[in-house]
């Protein structure tokens, strides 16, 4: 029966996604702050007085630019995205503006995920849950921040594929590990130790699918990666867009941090996206760049620093 069910679905195209596909869009959105200051919280520069005369007309700028990024980069993939996953973000205010942006609501329905973490900054991972392919299980933070070191929590969801075939169950973790503040070598411990948090909280997860996505800081060269690797974490095989070579450019040199790893029994691979609306001539360095929102504290009606990342697993 599920075979006929299969081909009557080919054949008709009444099927618009497999569900034992997955796909995942990653985008760190940069900054990503509502107007108002929260108290303990570094955000002062983003208030209509602050640094970044960071008013109402600016915020809303903000938030169309975010979604216009987005709704590009789901283009480019032309699939039905079932996750999307940002870094970044201040609160649930601003995640709940986005989903209903007219520039994204379509493409959903979108489920905000957020949690408020430790972060000295006031910012944190979320998810935008596609509520028509997927089902969500479970929702938590992994939390790795210490009394002297605050920094955001990765989130965790557990989730469900839904459609006419077989299900299939994911543990996914986005992750925004800790800057190189300080510099490279000496920031290294910090996230070496965040992602040992995160691994380890998936060594007590049964799931037989297990992905780790988002803005690693860090290159997939870095000597900490080493130790997951040694414990069956995989990186997916990545393709690069003419013009890019990676998903953020620091002084004329492309860097690939934005990553993910998985492990279990699907295979996954990745993509870097770059539309040419989030792309600008760099005429310092030679090429193009991401254009992102913040030069300073000058707003250029860009859209990020980063680059979106897609990643979908591999159906044999």
């Amino acid at each position: 029966m599920r075979r006929i069910l299969f081909n009557y679905c080919l054949l008709f195209s009444l099927c618009p996604y497999s569900s034992a596909a997955q796909h995942i869009l990653f985008y760190n959105v940069e900054n990503l702050f509502d107007t108002l200051h929260d108290r303990g919280k570094n955000d002062l520069d983003f208030t209509p007085t602050g640094a970044y005369a960071y008013g109402s007309a600016t915020y809303y700028l903000k938030i169309r630019q975010t979604a216009r990024a987005l709704r590009a980069a789901i283009n480019v993939t032309s699939q039905t995205i079932d996750i999307i996953a940002v870094a970044e973000v201040e609160n649930r205010t601003v995640l709940l503006d986005l989903a209903k942006h007219k520039a994204l609501k379509n493409l959903g329905p979108w489920h905000v995920v957020h949690y408020d973490s430790p972060d000295f900054r006031g910012i944190d991972c979320a998810a935008l849950v596609n509520t028509t392919t997927t089902r969500i299980i479970e929702t938590r933070t992994i939390a790795y921040s210490s009394p002297e070191y605050k920094t955001r929590d990765a989130l965790l969801l557990k989730t469900r594929s839904t459609g006419l075939l077989d299900s299939v169950d994911l543990t996914s973790v986005i992750v925004h590990l800790p800057s190189k503040r300080g510099g490279a070598l000496e920031s290294a411990p910090f996230r070496k130790n965040a992602l040992a948090a995160v691994v380890n909280e998936l060594d007590r997860d049964s799931a037989q699918n297990q992905l780790i996505v988002g803005d690693f800081n860090d290159v997939s060269t870095a000597d900490f990666f080493q130790d997951e690797l040694n414990r069956a974490w995989v990186f997916p095989q990545f393709s690069y867009p003419k013009n890019t070579s990676g998903t953020y450019k620091y002084k004329g040199r492309w860097q690939h941090i934005d990553l993910a790893l998985y492990r279990g029994k699907s295979r996954y691979s990745a993509e870097i996206l770059a539309p040419p609306l989030l792309l600008e001539s760099d005429t310092k360095w030679g090429g193009f760049k991401p254009k992102r929102a913040f030069l300073g504290t000058f707003y250029t009606y860009g859209f990020s620093d980063h680059l979106p990342v897609y990643i979908f697993n591999v159906i044999d």
